[in-house]
C-alpha cells in the first residue's frame, strides 16, 4: 500500500478510486459526518482523522467530543491518526495507530525528531514539518533512513518532492489529494501516481 487519498468527501475517494491504495477520512473536514454504512461500502483500506485546529485542521470541538467520534468510527477502520501530544487514552483504540506530529513554522532538529520517534505510543510515527533549506531535507532524508515505521516529508509546494521519495527511503504512503489539496505541497493523486510508475512501475504492492 503506498497512494494515501486525503479525502474531505465522498467525491474526492470516488474521483480516485482508481489510483488509491489508502483512503484517509478527514472527518474534521466533511461538512457533516457520514454514517457507519456510508463509510463500510468503502473497499479500501481506511484511515480515520480527526485533525484538530491548531495542527492545521477543521475540529474545534473538545477532546472528549472528539475521543467519541474516533470510539465510533475506529471500529470499522485499519487505521486512526492521533496528534503525538494527545491524551492516553486516544492510543488504546483499537486499530492500529499513526501517530503524527505537524510544525507548520519549522523543522526541528534531529535530536528532538528522533526524541518523539523514540518516545512513540502508536504503530507509526508521521511527521510532517515546514521546509525552509537543504538543513531541513537533509532531516527528514536522517530521519527516514534510521528509523522504521516512519513517515516524514517536508511541508510546502518547494519540497513536495520529499514526499516522493520518502516511498524510496522506506515510508509506507504518500499523502495525496483528489483535486483539492488539504496541505501544502501535496500532490494529486493521479500526477503521483504517473510519478511512481515513471520511478519504479514495482512501487505498489
Amino acid at each position: 500500500m503506498n497512494i494515501v487519498v486525503s479525502a474531505s468527501n465522498f467525491e474526492d475517494i470516488k474521483k480516485t478510486d482508481d489510483v488509491s491504495d489508502v483512503v484517509e477520512l478527514r472527518l474534521d473536514l466533511f461538512n457533516k459526518l457520514p454514517t457507519l454504512e456510508k463509510i463500510k461500502r468503502i473497499k479500501k483500506p481506511k484511515i480515520i482523522t480527526i485533525r484538530k485546529e491548531k495542527d492545521g485542521g477543521g475540529f474545534k470541538g473538545k477532546e472528549d467530543e472528539r475521543y467519541n467520534i474516533f470510539m465510533k468510527y475506529s471500529s470499522i477502520a485499519e487505521y486512526v491518526d492521533i496528534e503525538f501530544d494527545s491524551e492516553d487514552r486516544f492510543f488504546d483504540l483499537k486499530p492500529k495507530i499513526i501517530e503524527s506530529y505537524h510544525n507548520f513554522v519549522e523543522t526541528p532538529d534531529y535530536k528532538k525528531l528522533k526524541e518523539y520517534i523514540d518516545n512513540r505510543r502508536g504503530d507509526i510515527f508521521k511527521i510532517a514539518t515546514l521546509g525552509k533549506n537543504k538543513r531541513d531535507v537533509g532531516i527528514i532524508f536522517k530521519i527516514l533512513l534510521n528509523h522504521e515505521n516512519v513517515i516524514a516529508f517536508l511541508m510546502g509546494e518547494k519540497f513536495a518532492f520529499t514526499r516522493i521519495t520518502s516511498l524510496f527511503m522506506g515510508s509506507p504512503f504518500i499523502y495525496c489529494h483528489a483535486g483539492s489539496s488539504v496541505a501544502a505541497g501535496q500532490i494529486e493523486a493521479h500526477e503521483a501516481y504517473k510519478l511512481l510508475k515513471i520511478l519504479n512501475g514495482n512501487v505498489r504492492v
